[in-house]
C-alpha cells in the first residue's frame, strides 16, 4: 500500500467529509472540523461537527462553493442515525425541514440518489496510472509541533511527476482514535455494506500510518494538498468528550416535518 495519490487535488472530494477518531472509551464524543480549497476555477470553505454516542451519530455539515463567479452554492444539512430504533432523520436546516426514514428506506434512496461523492472513476484506468513508479520523497520529522492544541509531527509526501504536488500531513500519536467513534464506524459499514455514502462524513483518507512505524491510530490533525491546480487545507479544531447533546444538532420546533428530502 502506497502513500500516494496520482493528484491530491482530487482529495478535494474524496475529504469533502473526513473521518477523525480520539482515545475516549464509551464516551460521548464532540468533533468541529473545517475544510478549505482554493482552485483556478473557484474556491469553497466549510465546517463539519459531529457527535457520537454509543448508539447514535449526529452530523451537521455547512458549505459554500464559489465557482467562476457564476454559481455560489450553499448547503446547511444534517443527519441524525439512531441504531436503537433503526432510523435516520435527514435535515435541511437551510429550508428548515426535516424527514425521518427507517434503515431500509433510507439505503434504497441511498443506492438510487447517491450524494455528496466524487465522480466515479474508471476502475481500469486508475489501476493502469497506479501502477507506474513515480519519483516520490517523503519525510517525517521527529519534532513536536503544537497545532491546534494537539502535540503533532508531520509527515511530507512530495511527488514529482509531470507537475510537482505535495501532500503535509500533522498527526497526533498523543491523541488516538476514539473507541466510541469506532464503534459507529464498524456499525455504519456493517449497514451499507462497507460503503458509506459519503455524505455521511464517515469516508477516510486511508494514510498507512504503519508503514512508517507510526501508531495505527494516530489522529489526523491537518491534512494539505497543494498542486498547480490549487489548494486543500482540512483542519481538526476540536475533539473533545462532552455528555450533552450541543444544540446545533438539534432539530428546531419551527422546523417542518415532511415525508423526504
Amino acid at each position: 500500500m502506497k502513500l500516494v495519490y496520482n493528484n491530491p487535488f482530487k482529495l478535494f472530494f474524496i475529504l469533502f467529509l473526513c473521518i477523525i477518531d480520539n482515545a475516549y472509551p464509551q464516551s460521548n464524543l464532540l468533533i468541529n472540523e473545517s475544510l478549505n480549497g482554493s482552485f483556478s476555477q473557484g474556491k469553497m470553505e466549510g465546517s463539519v461537527n459531529k457527535f457520537f454516542t454509543q448508539d447514535t451519530y449526529y452530523l451537521r455539515s455547512n458549505f459554500n462553493v464559489k465557482i467562476l463567479r457564476l454559481f455560489n452554492i450553499k448547503r446547511d444539512e444534517g443527519y441524525i442515525i439512531s441504531f436503537s430504533d433503526s432510523t435516520v432523520t435527514k435535515i435541511n436546516h437551510k429550508k428548515k425541514r426535516f424527514a425521518i426514514y427507517t434503515f431500509n428506506e433510507f439505503l434504497e434512496e441511498s443506492k438510487n440518489n447517491p450524494q455528496g461523492g466524487p465522480p466515479q472513476e474508471d476502475k481500469e484506468e486508475d489501476d493502469e496510472s497506479n501502477s507506474d513508479e513515480e519519483d516520490v520523497t517523503i519525510n517525517i520529522s521527529k519534532e513536536i509541533e503544537i497545532l491546534n492544541d494537539f502535540k503533532t509531527r508531520k509527515a511530507e509526501i512530495i511527488m514529482n511527476d509531470e507537475e510537482e504536488s505535495g501532500l503535509f500531513i500533522w498527526f497526533s500519536e498523543t491523541t488516538l482514535k476514539s473507541q466510541t467513534e469506532l464503534i459507529i464506524n464498524k456499525k455504519l459499514k456493517e449497514m451499507f455494506n462497507g460503503s458509506i455514502p459519503p455524505n455521511l462524513g464517515m469516508n477516510a483518507m486511508d494514510i498507512p500510518y504503519d508503514e512508517y512505524d507510526i501508531n495505527t491510530n494516530a489522529l489526523t490533525i491537518k491534512f494539505e494538498a497543494v498542486s498547480e491546480n490549487g489548494t486543500f487545507t482540512y483542519n481538526l479544531l476540536g475533539y473533545l468528550e462532552q455528555n450533552l447533546l450541543p444544540e446545533i444538532f438539534k432539530i428546531s420546533e419551527k422546523y417542518k416535518k415532511v415525508k423526504k428530502l
